[in-house]
């Protein structure tokens, strides 16, 4: 009997410490899609967002699929451009499927900025 009770407990021992590791560590995604997309509230998006990315990288994990794209959408809504490509780019490196998409939204943020730049002249100055 003690010998199928040392058997059985080192089964449970080898089973437990097997356990599988997160692949992701989502902390709180979810509420950040609740806030932008249902209530619209861009600041508790914001905050869930940065917890979530500073949370896996904490842990060492990987960020979830689509935060990096998520942020830098916020980001780009605060109209900081440049934070944004970076964020869209670290998403397509993270997640190769999402590049077609993330070089899209690149590529549509820099023409806007070099279609912004070419709109703006000086008021005194040749035309």
């Amino acid at each position: 009997m003690p010998r199928r009770a040392c058997l059985l407990a080192a089964c449970v021992g080898v089973a437990t410490g097997c356990g599988a590791k997160a692949l992701y560590d989502w902390g709180p995604y979810e509420e950040s899609l609740q806030a932008s997309y249902v209530t619209h509230d861009d600041a508790t998006a914001w905050s869930a967002l940065e917890a979530t990315i500073a949370s896996a990288e904490r842990a060492g994990h990987r960020v979830p699929p689509g935060v990096c794209a998520e942020y830098g959408f916020l980001l780009y809504k605060r109209g900081r451009r440049d934070a944004a490509i970076q964020y869209f780019e670290r998403e397509a490196r993270l997640f190769p499927e999402s590049k077609p998409l993330m070089d899209r939204l690149v590529a549509k943020i820099r023409e806007q900025a070099t279609s912004s730049a070419a709109d703006v002249r000086p008021e005194n100055g040749p035309r």
